[in-house]
């Protein structure tokens, strides 16, 4: 089973677990409905990303733990606290965490849990939770971080305890700083094994080496559009609770991301809301389902 785990930013959201269905302008968690701007919004981005592919590749339905957050981090704390309660129960075999706010022994305590399982779950950490996993010096317990070239700058600074305090200026990464900069995260024990860094070339990294990069299609106009991060982290998500090998999922998630670009053909004015409609269309183009 596919867990998907994030905050929304909403006051009046309660804490909701269940099976994840997304229809354009609408996204089914169990018994709670959201519609409009927030089907698309964040973590529910990856969500509505993450089901899209498991309906294109006929997987089971992911399933999301999801409460509202607009940054006290009660929400946070309470989507932890129910993981190290219920995991043993909910048997997921990967977990992917998204946005949370930070926080230290309510994060350990997941991660420690986690671990303890008897089969233990694969672990994905996006945004929020990618920088948190540093923070408290456990990315090694991950398996998969999802970030991009600004996220891989703070990672690869041993000595940031938060993005705003890098010595690498993270809005002036060059890409073709990736390579160095995957290596001494993972050489400083701030990253896991395997990381796809999101970037006008992706880069699939193991062990802090590039294996494999990306840059086809080619869509410019996707860059600036907020959120074509997180349906990569959706897809690769549900490709890897699919069964496919770590890497080869990787690849196929770049893959199938750039063609929704292509297909959706955004112009500057595109939205995330337009982007994900072309997913299941994209999964079936790339991977011949």
């Amino acid at each position: 089973m596919l867990l998907l785990v994030g905050t929304i930013p909403m006051e009046d959201m309660p804490l909701t677990y269940g099976p994840v269905r997304y229809q354009p302008d609408k996204l089914t968690i169990g018994d709670y409905t959201l519609e409009g701007q927030y089907v698309t919004l964040g973590t529910a981005a990856m969500i509505s990303s993450a089901s899209a592919t498991s309906q294109a590749i006929g997987s089971d339905a992911p399933y999301a733990l999801v409460v509202g957050d607009t940054g006290m981090g009660d929400g946070t704390m309470k989507l932890l606290k129910y993981l190290v309660d219920e995991m043993a129960t909910m048997k997921p075999g990967v977990i992917t965490l998204h946005y949370i706010l930070p926080t230290r022994d309510p994060f350990i305590n997941f991660v420690n849990t986690a671990h303890s399982q008897e089969k233990r779950p694969f672990l994905i950490a996006d945004a929020g939770a990618l920088l948190n996993a540093k923070a408290v010096k456990m990315a090694t317990k991950f398996d998969l971080f999802t970030p991009d070239p600004g996220e891989i700058s703070f990672l690869a600074d041993p000595e940031a305890a938060h993005p705003a305090y890098v010595q690498h200026f993270i809005f002036s990464v060059d890409q073709t700083e990736v390579p160095k900069l995957s290596k001494d995260a993972y050489d400083h024990g701030d990253a896991p094994r395997y990381m796809l860094v999101k970037a006008p070339t992706d880069h699939i990294i193991v062990e802090g080496k590039v294996v494999a990069k990306i840059n086809t299609p080619n869509i410019p106009a996707m860059e600036p559009i907020g959120g074509t991060g997180d349906t990569i982290t959706g897809q690769v998500s549900a490709l890897i609770d699919s069964g496919m090998e770590v890497v080869a999922a990787c690849e196929a998630a770049c893959k199938i991301n750039r063609t929704v670009g292509e297909l959706a053909r955004p112009s500057p004015d595109t939205t995330i809301a337009q982007f994900i409609p072309f997913i299941g269309e994209a999964v079936k183009k790339v991977l011949g389902k």
